[in-house]
């Protein structure tokens, strides 16, 4: 997992250097990459954790203010092709009664953003919104069931325009504790680095 997350920081750095950065008005998509960490637990119960390479698609739009600063709404899509959990002794999740996630197939998030131009090559976001998890988790005493988890979601990035279009680098945090069904109360937390290329 460290080896994904930092191939994507020095994919970030080289493309961070290229040519201009100037947000442009109107409609985006595109396709990201990267990697997440999680955690899942409530109060004293043992935790469990993992690590996924994700592959999602995103897609928005940005409006031009002021000063050559921007603002806009999107939303993503991240699939996890390895969000299986387990416990800090390498034992598999969903073996005991331990209110947690087991396996975390997917994470939606709709979020705002507000973009800083640093100079000609390069502009910092801001981001913030919803996000919501889908997976498996346990919901009672060897009971283990589909769930789904809400919360909120926050993160900083950086893009630039390269030759591929707009290329962005950008840290996730998402905590998500509304799950249903929701016989275990349990919180999800999510770590995420994702380079994406927007049109």
């Amino acid at each position: 997992m460290k080896t994904k997350i930092c191939a994507a920081l020095a994919l970030s750095a080289s493309l961070l250097g290229a040519s201009a950065a100037s947000a442009e008005e109107g409609f985006y998509y595109g396709g990201s990459i990267g990697g997440s960490s999680f955690n899942s637990g409530r109060g004293n119960f043992v935790e469990t954790e993992g690590n996924s390479l994700t592959l999602g698609v995103v897609a928005g739009y940005s409006f031009e203010l002021q000063n050559g600063w921007s603002a806009g709404v999107e939303g993503s899509f991240d699939f996890l092709t390895g969000g299986a959990m387990s416990y800090s002794n390498g034992q598999p999740s969903c073996t005991s009664r331990s209110p947690d996630w087991c396996d975390v197939d997917s994470i939606v998030r709709v979020r705002g953003f507000v973009g800083v131009p640093v100079n000609d090559n390069l502009e910092f976001l801001a981001m913030g919104g919803f996000a919501t998890a889908s997976g498996f988790a346990e919901d009672g005493p060897t009971t283990f069931v589909d769930s789904r988890a809400k919360g909120f979601t926050v993160g900083v990035g950086a893009q630039t325009q390269t030759g591929f279009g707009t290329t962005r680098f950008e840290l996730i945090y998402d905590e998500m504790s509304n799950v249903t069904p929701n016989r275990y109360d349990k919180t999800l937390k999510v770590i995420s680095l994702k380079t994406s290329i927007l049109f």
